[in-house]
């Protein structure tokens, strides 16, 4: 595709409307997750009780912010145990929406913030301040502040802070592998990050293009230090969680190259990692693939089960091996 064209489709559907992205990837996920799967083998009887799912209980709108700014409220997905009997703490994750920085809301990943609830984890949907009213680091300052919710407000939610992951999206994987690479010294890490679709490295943006000018406030000519900064990519080093990459091969929108390249950065650093490539697949259909959302899943439980926590930890120094799927 020529670039010139590329890059104005690119800009196009970072100006679709927040109602017309919310019916359509609202459509895509009934589809996805609520019509019944075809031919399934059977469970073996030893293995049926741990793949009953939990059920879940969910609260909208709930503040993260003493700003009580409308954008920045979450909804939270819990599990429930059988017979209301004492579980313990639940690992969490914190799940970031996608739609360019400009656009998108929290609903949008409702289906998958069920999925994730319903195998065991509290789940955290937020909202955020949306660009061009607020440019970058609007979005990463409240990915960071709802975490420090998180911290303050563990015990009443029964949550293991110690056992924190996040997901995120398209423009929602973007601040996800940007929170998980940039620790605070006052917060809990993060534990383990996926990241789907994501534009991780701004430097693939034609130096003189302002297709991202409504999130960082120019083009790169103009902001080179704000790009950089803005790329996750620059930010990945040894010290960093695991983290499970996917993407769909057929993605035009943000290019495989992007997640090629955040794979390369991953090996290098030493940082223990997965890649899913999915044949075919765009980026909306990428985000909706169940297989993608399995795997998510059991990413999170290699690494924020309890029993599993302190091995994550100590096998940081080895490196995940691609997959890609016939």
């Amino acid at each position: 595709m020529n670039s010139r064209i590329f890059y104005a489709s690119l800009a196009t559907y970072f100006q679709l409307s927040l109602l017309r992205m919310r019916r359509a990837v609202a459509c895509i996920l009934w589809v996805a997750f609520s019509l019944p799967a075809v031919a399934q083998p059977p469970i073996p009887s030893e293995d049926r009780a741990a793949s009953i799912p939990f059920k879940i209980t969910t609260q909208y709108n709930i503040s993260y912010s003493e700003d009580s700014d409308p954008m920045q409220v979450a909804d939270m997905y819990t599990p429930v145990s059988a017979n209301d009997q004492d579980h313990g703490e639940w690992p969490c994750v914190i799940m970031i929406h996608g739609g360019a920085w400009i656009a998108g809301d929290k609903l949008n990943d409702s289906g998958h913030a069920r999925k994730l609830a319903a195998a065991g984890y509290v789940v955290m949907v937020i909202n955020y301040r949306l660009a061009p009213k607020n440019k970058h680091p609007s979005q990463i300052d409240d990915c960071v502040q709802a975490l420090r919710w998180l911290a303050d407000h563990a015990d009443p939610w029964n949550i293991d802070i110690d056992r924190v992951g996040v997901y995120g999206y398209s423009a929602g994987g973007h601040l996800a592998l940007l929170l998980a690479t940039n620790p605070k010294e006052d917060l809990p890490r993060i534990k383990a990050c996926v990241a789907g679709g994501a534009p991780c490295d701004f430097s693939l943006i034609p130096s003189e293009s302002r297709v991202l000018s409504a999130f960082l406030g120019g083009s790169r000519d103009e902001l080179p230090d704000v790009y950089l900064e803005a790329s996750p990519i620059e930010h990945i080093s040894k010290d960093d969680p695991p983290i499970f990459v996917f993407h769909g091969e057929g993605d035009q929108l943000v290019p495989i190259k992007y997640a090629h390249r955040l794979q390369q950065k991953l090996i290098d650093s030493n940082v223990p990692h997965e890649f899913l490539s999915i044949p075919k697949k765009s980026h909306i259909m990428a985000f909706v693939d169940r297989d993608a959302m399995d795997q998510s899943i059991a990413f999170f439980n290699q690494y924020l089960h309890e029993e599993k926590a302190a091995v994550g930890t100590a096998d940081a120094g080895s490196s995940g091996s691609p997959t890609a799927r016939p």
